[in-house]
């Protein structure tokens, strides 16, 4: 359509208002359905990192930090509302990025390549690019972004990790209480978590001196070194 037709169009229409005193009901709906949509693209901050097609998802992860990919179906309205609340509700960290994958439907190669079955969903992914969550839940999104900022540099063996009892030498229900991190630093060398084993049995047992007196030697020493542990 022409600008000329366009400007010719409205004009018509309002002067067919004036004459019936009647708003262009329809022609308002129709604009605002086609409107939106563009709106929602137009001031979204976040990155489109596919529109259907297949994609690496090592090549969007945020470098040390936490990646959200939200997966939407492009021509709905209501889940372009959902990606505005999203931006608004996720943390203002430069280490936290939002990237969107817009979707004509979950037959896409892309849905078909993470197995999405409906949208919105967004997966949140670490560091390491390990999946943290998959959800449309603002919440749980949320959640997994918190945890997502709190993991450490290194790539340690968290207590959720299938790999875990083995490792630590504790039953599941035990991991669930959680280990200081200190611990988990030497989930990769076996040899070195024994040897840490074996000092922490002595440091915290009656020997010479009493648990209580290892403790304030321990604080006191900390604390020269200007060290919160």
């Amino acid at each position: 359509m022409s600008p000329n037709t366009m400007r010719d169009g409205l004009s018509r229409c309002r002067l067919q208002s004036r004459l019936t005193g009647r708003r262009p009901l329809l022609i308002g709906l129709a604009a605002s359905a086609i409107g939106l949509p563009c709106l929602a693209h137009a001031d979204s901050k976040a990155q489109v990192v596919s529109k259907g097609a297949r994609f690496e998802i090592k090549k969007v992860l945020k470098e040390e930090g936490t990646t959200v990919v939200l997966f939407l179906q492009d021509t709905s309205v209501m889940e372009q509302r959902f990606l505005t609340e999203l931006e608004t509700q996720l943390p203002d960290d430069a280490k936290v990025v939002l990237d969107v994958v817009r979707l004509k439907d979950v037959n896409a190669p892309a849905a078909q390549q993470y197995q999405i079955q409906a949208t919105p969903t967004a997966v949140v992914y670490d560091r390491f690019g390990r999946e943290l969550a998959r959800t449309s839940q603002p919440e749980e999104i949320r959640a997994a972004v918190r945890k997502g900022q709190l993991m450490a540099r290194i790539k340690w063996i968290d207590e959720d990790d299938p790999k875990a009892p083995e490792v630590y030498g504790a039953p599941p229900e035990a991991l669930k209480r959680g280990l200081p991190g200190i611990v988990k630093t030497m989930a990769l060398r076996p040899d070195a978590y024994k040897m840490f084993n074996i000092m922490s049995e002595m440091h915290f047992t009656d020997g010479f001196l009493k648990r209580r007196e290892h403790e304030m030697v321990a604080a006191y020493v900390s604390s020269l070194n200007r060290c919160k542990f």
